[in-house]
């Protein structure tokens, strides 16, 4: 549904990262390469103060 990559050879699903609104639409949407392929939380915390001063 949210199309997270599968790679057999790396044993599984690779990392997806999403935020989703209070609406309900993803706001933000990050998929990995690797398991330590992972946005750092400054920029998920950039995200979601955005996400929260909209109206």
């Amino acid at each position: 549904m949210f199309h997270q990559e599968i790679k057999i050879t790396k044993l599984g699903r690779m990392p997806g990262l999403l935020i989703v609104d209070k609406q309900g639409i993803v706001q933000y949407a990050y998929y990995g390469d690797s398991m330590k392929d992972i946005p750092d939380n400054n920029t998920l915390f950039e995200v979601i103060d955005k996400i929260n001063n909209e109206k």
